[in-house]
C-alpha cells in the first residue's frame, strides 16, 4: 500500500508542474505559485476545520513552520521561474539537489551520522548540479534557478526534519498553505492579471492534484519504510520527461540528462543505504 501511494504521488506531481508551467507562459510565476496555494489553502481548510481543527492549533511550532514554509514558498517560487525557461524534466533534476543536500546537511544541523554513502551520494549530486548549470560554458539563467529550488528545498527538508514533532500533519500543511499565501499575496497583487474561465478550471485542478498528492505521501510513510519508498519519488523525472515531450515538445540536452542521472543515482545511493541496522 504505501509504495503504491508513494508511486502514484510521484507520478501525478509533475502534472501540477505541467500545469503551472503552461499557466506562466501566459502569468506571472509569483501569480501562478499564489494561486497554487490559495487553492490548497481553500481544499485544506474544508479538511482542518471538519476534522475539528481550531485556530488556536497553528501556534504550536509556529516558529519552525514559518521557517519551513519560507523555505518551501522560495522553493517553487523558484523553480516555477526555471521551468519558464527549460525543459521541465531538467528543473525537476535541479530540483532534486534538495533531498542531497539535506541528506548532508543534516549531519552539520541535526547531527546525523556521517557516512560513506553520504559522501559519495553528495559527490554525485554536486556533479550532476554542475552539468544542469554548466558553469563556465553557457550558463542558463533557467538551469541555475532550477538549482537554487533545489537548495530552497533542501532547506525546507532540514527544518522539517526539526520541526516533525511540533504539529500534527494536518496542523502543518494547514500553515503551510496559510502562510505560503500570505507570502506570496503581495508578489501576485503586484504582478496581477485575471485568469480566463478555463484557466481557472486548470487552477483548481493544481490544488486538488497537489493536496492529494500531499496526503498520499503522508499515508505512504504510515504504512511502508522511509528508506524503502523515498527512492520512489524520482518516479517524477518519468512523468515530467514525458509530460515536458508531449505537452511542451522539450527535449532535455545530452547533458542535462547525465546530469540528472548523476542526481537520481546520488539521490538512490543515499536512500538504499540509509537503513539503520
Amino acid at each position: 500500500v504505501g509504495i503504491g501511494l508513494m508511486a502514484a504521488a510521484s507520478l501525478a506531481v509533475p502534472f501540477v508542474d505541467g500545469i503551472a508551467k503552461h499557466l506562466s507562459a501566459e502569468h506571472s510565476p509569483f501569480l501562478v505559485a499564489w494561486s497554487r496555494y490559495f487553492g490548497s489553502a481553500l481544499i485544506v481548510s474544508v479538511l482542518f476545520f471538519g476534522q475539528g481543527g481550531n485556530l488556536r492549533d497553528l501556534g504550536r511550532g509556529a516558529f519552525a513552520n514559518t521557517v519551513r514554509t519560507v523555505f518551501i514558498v522560495g522553493a517553487m517560487t523558484t523553480f516555477l521561474f526555471a521551468i519558464v525557461e527549460i525543459p521541465l524534466a531538467t528543473g525537476l533534476g535541479g530540483y532534486f539537489v534538495g533531498p542531497i543536500i539535506a541528506s548532508v546537511l543534516s549531519v552539520i544541523f541535526l547531527r546525523e551520522r556521517l557516512t560513506p554513502n553520504r559522501l559519495i551520494g553528495g559527490g554525485l549530486g554536486v556533479i550532476g548540479a554542475l552539468l544542469i548549470i554548466k558553469p563556465g560554458v553557457e550558463v542558463e539563467f533557467g538551469s541555475l534557478l532550477a538549482v537554487i529550488s533545489g537548495l530552497l528545498f533542501g532547506g525546507y527538508l532540514i527544518a522539517t526534519r526539526a520541526a516533525a514533532t511540533t504539529a500534527p500533519p494536518l496542523v502543518a500543511l494547514y500553515f503551510q498553505v496559510c502562510v505560503g499565501t500570505l507570502l506570496l499575496t503581495p508578489f501576485a497583487i503586484a504582478t496581477w492579471s485575471w485568469f480566463s474561465a478555463s484557466e481557472l478550471l486548470l487552477v483548481a485542478a493544481m490544488g486538488l492534484v497537489s493536496t492529494a498528492c500531499h496526503f498520499m505521501v503522508i499515508a505512504a510513510f504510515r504504512h511502508a519504510e522511509a528508506s524503502v519508498i523515498s527512492p520512489l519519488a524520482y518516479l517524477e523525472l518519468i512523468s515530467a520527461f514525458f509530460i515536458g515531450y508531449f505537452a511542451f515538445s522539450e527535449i532535455p540536452g545530452s547533458v542535462d540528462v547525465i546530469g540528472i542521472f548523476c542526481i537520481l543515482a546520488s539521490g538512490l545511493v543515499i536512500s538504499l543505504y540509509s537503513r539503520k541496522p
